[in-house]
């Protein structure tokens, strides 16, 4: 992690969070599905594949946080599996998938996420722990940094994918 991921306050993280589903509806707002799936070249995602991903990314979050914050005292600490996102993309059927379907998915994790971070007080973020297979013991806080600059790197890939398009 760098200095300027452990400068993120919960306040940052959580509004970073909170936008994320009305920036999609703003990106993807009238984009022709022609657009959507479109592939800026053979080993890029598309649009949409781009907002699969993100679907599925939130899914996975929002049940990890649901197991960090749901903690009983006492119990063992979360363990977290590396996400494998070639795995799961490699699974999805393109001309099964819309933009409606995946952003109301979005939105559904993103809310549950939500609903578990949105009242916590500030030594909460860093008092929730999970064990993650890859960086080892982590705080929530630590956990939701990389989702935020990971949506900020896919929202500015997807405007400049969809600039051109409206």
């Amino acid at each position: 992690m760098d200095n300027n991921d452990a400068e993120l306050t919960k306040d940052q993280i959580h509004e970073a969070l909170s936008n994320t589903s009305v920036d999609l509806h703003y990106v993807f707002w009238n984009i022709p599905r022609s657009v959507q799936i479109h592939r800026p070249s053979p080993d890029d995602w598309s649009p949409l594949e781009i907002l699969i991903h993100l679907r599925q990314v939130g899914e996975v979050y929002a049940s990890r946080v649901k197991r960090i914050v749901n903690l009983e005292y006492g119990d063992e600490l979360p363990f977290l599996h590396n996400f494998d996102e070639n795995k799961q993309m490699s699974m999805v059927d393109l001309d099964e998938e819309t933009v409606k379907y995946n952003l109301g998915q979005f939105m559904q994790a993103r809310s549950e996420l939500l609903s578990k971070i949105s009242f916590l007080e500030a030594d909460e973020w860093d008092k929730y722990k999970c064990k993650h297979e890859s960086h080892g013991e982590m705080t929530l806080r630590q956990l939701l940094i990389p989702l935020v600059k990971r949506e900020e790197q896919h929202l500015d890939q997807l405007k400049e994918l969809l600039s051109t398009a409206n």
